[in-house]
């Protein structure tokens, strides 16, 4: 943008100079701050260009816990995720650590969520937690579905109410300390959670001891999604003004405004001191409904965050510009917001009878500096966590297909993307239009005071409806008033066809990385025992296990213990002709599983001892074989086999399942021509395992 000096005569002649950092116009000095309204923003833009002292401590902070003399205490309203200073932390005389974490000087209406190191958690009515990653089995393994699962964190969330401001103490925790934490230990209007951690052999810390929490010993961190303080409500004839008991809980931007502005840890304002019924008519407008490529919501809504140390006017800066608001002063000077919504204008300002002068600030050639907007805002999807919304392109300055720069501003108090996109259109319409102009105009320009959108009738060029995004200023002797304008349309403030982007996709705070299972498994029987070759993973931190159990013995998981050593398993000695399943897992040295392998079933089986004593005496039409079973209990019944040749493969089976006694001497007589010919006898088991075929041994038949 460049500046192009008009200085436009709208009544008389008027001479200007500048002296000394001073504007003199017709006589009367205005100070050089007057002219800057053209190049500042009353609305968002200006909270954009704050340094970071009076921000405090970042919101994201608020999501975990820290060790702290004097933790920092924070206030929230809407839906929100919150962590926490952690106020006591001790092992009670069981081993059991135990700690107490200060969520926030709000009182919290319903919890939604726990998390634990940004994982979300399941817990029983008891208040342990179930989730795999926090329990271990019987065998004080990671619990992975099977066996029994034994939790080792337990949590108590208290708060306080609206009639009671000492939340109610956990008597766990008193019995757990007696002497120590007693009842005298209110925390007095706070929102508090205690975390029990199960104590555990010193050995199996690692596998449940394995997280980032404040103390350094392995606990989680905690913090809890809510739904947090109760705000008044003017349209709600139930609720009376001053009487927080008959408050209610509320995510409207406008109601979370005027909570905050009254609240005693906010601006501290008297509630006499707000417009309620302009704070009623502007809730309206954030109820309004608003469709999006993701359904319908609210127009405006609010999720609050505040730490102590951040200056009080940077956060209701803040709430203002989730609902892209403007703070208005009545003539009793009661304020109120006004949500960002186009209305008609009711005030008129024309050049022949208001406009004294006129500068002006033009796009040269359509060229920005940026050409779009990114609000970075509170995301439910990805745990409420701040993350950029999709951009929004400007279409005055954006040329498709080309490389975009874009203002980038936070807003955490926004928790929804279609909200978020629309404050970056109205915003990037505000701080990026085809021309900025800064009238000066009579004492009627202190109407102007009281409105957001004017029509203004100058000249060909600049007509219409336009938007006020800088204050009224009015001059030392209060004769002259100046005002920043820029353009504006009945679409500001809502998206058109095209215009909102798809969500960006989320990913986790945290990723968990399983382990993989070793590959190129080979198992096998021998020497009496199974032994499993394989591939290790490559990571340095796994070990694996290997794990076998008698097929009968299945159902009662009493799995044994393979020793493993580098590339290679191997088992006690196993008894023969049992069927055992072998099954394997990699493990992590933070304690984390694998799942584990499809089962594979193996046996150790025994060979049966072959027969002995063969012999064949051949007789005229016949032979006589005659052979003695072997001395195995395992021997069940004998074939034999006859062949003109030696190779028993090619031979014939003559006699099949013939039954005889453990060492028993047996024969038959085989009726055959005459000639010359080999016999065999296999021994074989009840499950038909055979022995080694004994012969050839031959005869001749006359």
């Amino acid at each position: 943008m460049s500046t192009v000096a008009k200085i436009a005569l709208g009544v008389g002649l008027v001479t200007f100079a500048v002296f000394g950092g001073f504007v003199i116009i017709g006589g009367i000095t205005l100070g050089a701050t007057f002219f800057a309204a053209i190049g500042a923003s009353l609305i968002l833009q200006g909270i954009t260009q704050m340094s970071q002292q009076g921000k405090g401590t970042s919101v994201e902070a608020g999501k975990v816990n820290v060790r702290l003399a004097e933790p920092i205490r924070w206030l929230n309203a809407g839906i929100n995720r919150q962590g926490g200073g952690v106020l006591f932390a001790e092992f009670d005389g069981a081993g059991n650590l135990w700690y107490v974490v200060v969520h926030s000087d709000s009182q919290l209406n319903f919890r939604r969520k726990v998390y634990l190191d940004d994982v979300e958690v399941s817990l029983d009515a008891a208040g342990n937690v179930t989730t795999n990653d926090f329990c271990l089995n019987e065998k004080r393994e990671a619990y992975t579905g099977s066996g029994a699962r034994i939790p080792y964190f337990q949590i108590w969330t208290t708060t306080y109410s609206a009639t009671n401001p000492t939340p109610p103490g956990i008597a766990d925790l008193q019995a757990a300390f007696p002497g120590k934490w007693t009842p005298d230990h209110k925390l007095v209007g706070t929102t508090y959670s205690v975390v029990r951690c199960a104590a555990i052999k010193i050995e199996d810390r690692y596998k449940i001891y394995k997280w980032r929490g404040p103390l350094g010993l392995g606990e989680p961190s905690i913090s809890i999604l809510g739904e947090w303080a109760l705000v008044y409500d003017p349209r709600d004839g139930s609720q009376i003004l001053g009487n927080p008991a008959t408050y209610k809980f509320s995510r409207n931007n406008a109601l979370i405004w005027a909570w905050f502005r009254t609240h005693r840890y906010g601006r501290n304002k008297a509630i006499e001191s707000v417009n309620w019924a302009r704070v009623a008519e502007q809730a309206n407008v954030c109820d309004e409904n608003v469709v999006g490529i993701e359904g319908s919501q609210p127009r405006y809504t609010c999720t609050v965050a505040i730490p102590e140390d951040r200056e009080r006017s940077v956060a209701e800066q803040e709430i203002l510009m989730a609902m892209d608001a403007q703070l208005v002063f009545d003539g009793d000077g009661k304020c109120w917001p006004r949500a960002g919504k186009y209305y008609p204008p009711t005030l008129s300002i024309s050049r022949n009878r208001d406009v004294i002068a006129m500068e002006s600030l033009e796009a040269q050639n359509g060229e920005s500096e940026t050409q779009g907007v990114v609000v970075r805002y509170t995301e439910p999807q990805a745990k409420y966590v701040v993350q950029p919304a999709a951009p929004w392109y400007n279409p005055l300055y954006y040329i498709a297909g080309k490389s975009a720069q874009f203002l980038t501003v936070d807003i955490p108090t926004i928790d929804n993307h279609n909200q978020a996109m629309r404050v970056a259109k109205s915003m990037g319409m505000r701080s990026q239009p085809l021309h900025k102009l800064a009238p000066t105009t009579g004492l009627r320009g202190l109407r102007a005071r009281q409105e957001r959108v004017i029509n203004l009738t100058y000249d060909n060029t600049f007509a219409g409806d336009y938007e006020i995004h800088t204050p009224v200023e009015v001059d030392q002797a209060g004769m002259l008033c100046q005002f920043g304008l820029v353009p504006i349309d009945a679409d500001r403030f809502d998206l058109l066809l095209g215009e909102e982007k798809t969500k960006p996709v989320f990913t986790d705070a945290v990723t968990v990385v399983t382990p993989t299972l070793p590959t190129a498994v080979n198992v096998t029987i021998n020497n009496g025992r199974i032994e499993a070759t394989f591939t290790p993973t490559g990571r340095e931190d796994i070990y694996y296990e290997f794990q076998y159990i008698a097929e009968a013995n299945a159902s009662s998981d009493n799995w044994l213990q393979m020793s493993v050593v580098p590339n290679f398993a191997y088992s006690d000695t196993i008894p023969t002709n049992v069927q055992y399943r072998v099954r394997w897992r990699s493990v992590a040295s933070s304690g984390r599983p694998s799942a584990w392998s499809v089962v594979v079933p193996i046996t150790n089986v025994s060979a049966i001892s072959p027969a002995t004593n063969l012999t064949v005496t051949g007789n005229t039409g016949n032979a006589v074989v005659a052979w003695r079973n072997p001395n195995d209990l395992s021997f069940y019944y004998s074939d034999v086999y006859r062949s003109t040749g030696t190779v028993f493969a090619n031979a014939t089976k003559i006699v099949g399942n013939f039954a005889g006694g453990v060492g028993q001497v047996q024969s038959i007589t085989d009726t055959v021509a005459a000639g010359t010919y080999n016999y065999w006898v296999v021994s074989r088991t009840n499950d038909n395992r055979s022995a080694t075929p004994t012969g050839p041994i031959g005869g001749t038949v006359k």
